[in-house]
């Protein structure tokens, strides 16, 4: 039986070549690990703008309400980011206050590029019993309701990540 054995005078490069490896990686960690490189990774994770653009009834059947949510977030930064989440809660008026509709929480990570826009559908079903005072309300007004779309988004440069918080509040009709 052969054993592969390497020759003593590569031996000490092979030894250097990981030293340095080892050395530049325990560097990395630490430059990015500091409390000002995670502030500088914040601050262009929150540069980030995170709107609601649009919110439009795409469904009533007998058992659910659909409602789909248009979010948009533009990372201004020169640097790529990652959308990790959204959370809302919407909403609908009745008689000057906000009644809780429903609630969406989307944890599928998205890739956002420098200096770019990216858009996500986000349908979100609502049991008709729960939606039946928007409906009511609907009715009331000729067809047409309030509703506000309230949360944040969580966006992240490295790893680091910034809640953003958003609101919008939009006439759906019916």
């Amino acid at each position: 039986m052969h054993r592969f054995k390497i020759p003593k005078r590569c031996a000490p490069r092979w030894l250097l070549v990981t030293a340095v490896i080892l050395v530049v990686c325990a560097v990395v960690f630490a430059v990015v690990g500091t409390r000002s490189c995670k502030e500088w990774l914040a601050n262009k994770a929150a540069a980030a703008d995170v709107h609601i653009t649009g919110i439009t009834l795409k469904d009533i059947s007998l058992t659910t309400v659909t409602v789909n949510v248009t979010c948009s977030v533009h990372n201004s930064s020169p640097i790529g980011a990652v959308l990790h989440r959204v959370a809302y809660v919407i909403y609908f008026e009745e008689d000057g206050n906000w009644v809780q509709l429903g609630t969406a929480d989307r944890s599928e990570d998205t890739t956002i590029k420098a200096n770019s826009y990216t858009s996500l559908d986000i349908t979100n079903e609502i049991e008709i019993l729960s939606a039946a005072g928007a409906l009511y309300q609907a009715y009331k007004q000729g067809g047409a309701v309030t509703l506000k779309v309230a949360g944040s988004a969580w966006v992240g440069i490295g790893p680091v990540s910034t809640e953003i918080p958003f609101e919008r509040i939009e006439e759906v009709g019916f």
